[in-house]
């Protein structure tokens, strides 16, 4: 009896220690995010949106493309700091043009830049001056 009693202890204890597991404060589903990027009122045609929590570790990309863009896969809400780099070198476009991104806007260190992220879906806004 003894023993069927602190078997079937240390399998309740199992169960709820994994159901336990995991960050209750996080959402089962991520958030939506898209929005724009302007550069002195106008769009800025390429480049890519970084966002990156010091909090939690978090971080999502998103590609500019006419000013546009959505982050795919969703996030986590939350407080990031939001930078905004040149578009990469890639096989379809193996120069891309010289951006005019400020150099401020293009480091998490340097970027004045934030976005607060909720639940469901974000519009996000990023004007940048020269």
């Amino acid at each position: 009896m003894k023993n069927s009693s602190l078997a079937w202890f240390a399998s309740a204890f199992c169960v709820m220690a994994t159901l336990g597991c995991g960050d209750s404060s996080r959402p089962t589903a991520p958030s939506t995010v898209r929005g724009v990027v302007t550069l002195d009122g106008q769009v800025l045609p390429e480049g890519v949106v970084n966002f990156s929590s010091s909090s939690t570790g978090d971080a999502a990309i998103a590609l500019v493309a006419d000013g546009k863009f959505v982050v795919t896969g969703g996030m986590v809400p939350g407080t990031y700091k939001v930078s905004v780099t040149p578009p990469t070198p890639t096989p379809e476009n193996p120069t891309p043009p010289v951006s005019k991104v400020p150099e401020k806007y293009r480091a998490p260190e340097t970027t004045d830049l934030t976005s607060k992220i909720t639940g469901g879906t974000n519009e996000v806004k990023l004007d940048l001056k020269s």
